[in-house]
């Protein structure tokens, strides 16, 4: 189900809860069934001990009390998901910036940003396919600070690549060759869709899949 780019599979499934309790009330069938029969033949001068099955009803009403708890708190997670899932919905069509290890090369280009907590004596970009390849290595500015890189798409052969989505690694050392920390990609991109994997809301950049956890800025699309 999809609705203005918003797919529907948020919810956790209750079906083990519904299936676990369907399960027990099977049990306690069958055990009302036998403790019935014990009863009704059992040695009137030497009736059942009470004790022990009052002890299993107890157990019984204490598991399905567990059952129905966890049912609830599944279908509080589930309408918890879905309003997450909806409020995303106000990032449809909106520009947003993301920390990201991925990026995506539409129209033959992709933007890059990238912050060095210290100056480089050497910073490399280097892009890789979906395979680990590395198709394209590139130095970059070493200046302490947030930078810019644009990638025109192309492989170290002057290749024009198709569309998709990239894996980037950014690699900056000092001049005694030791590598300076660097945070995380920056990618920049128009969100087409929202969708909910694994109890994250994520958004679509085109192919690429961003966890809205990562998003680090949002603006609105430039005025036509």
């Amino acid at each position: 189900m999809e609705v203005n780019g918003l797919t529907g599979n948020a919810a956790p499934s209750a079906g083990q809860s519904k299936s676990a309790l369907s399960s027990l009330t099977d049990d306690l069938d069958n055990f009302l069934l036998m403790l019935t029969t014990q009863l009704q033949h059992q040695d009137p001068l030497e009736p059942l001990d009470s004790n022990e099955f009052t002890a299993q009803l107890v157990q019984f009403t204490g598991v399905e009390q567990a059952i129905r708890t966890n049912r609830n708190l599944e279908e509080l997670i589930g309408l918890q998901m879905n309003n997450q899932a909806i409020g995303a919905l106000s990032f449809l069509g909106k520009t947003i910036e993301a920390a990201s290890p991925q990026i995506l090369l539409q129209d033959g280009t992709s933007e890059i940003k990238y912050e060095l907590g210290e100056g480089a004596a050497q910073t490399v970009i280097t892009i890789l396919d979906s395979s680990g390849k590395p198709v394209r290595v590139a130095t970059a500015s070493g200046d302490a600070g947030e930078h810019s890189f644009t990638w025109d798409g192309k492989d170290n052969d002057g290749k024009a690549l198709p569309d998709g989505v990239y894996s980037v690694q950014i690699t900056a050392v000092d001049a005694q060759g030791k590598t300076i920390d660097t945070a995380s990609p920056i990618v920049t991109g128009k969100v087409t869709g929202i969708e909910v994997k694994n109890g994250e809301v994520v958004l679509s950049i085109g192919d690429l899949e961003i966890p809205a956890s990562r998003v680090l800025a949002v603006r609105e699309p430039p005025a036509a």
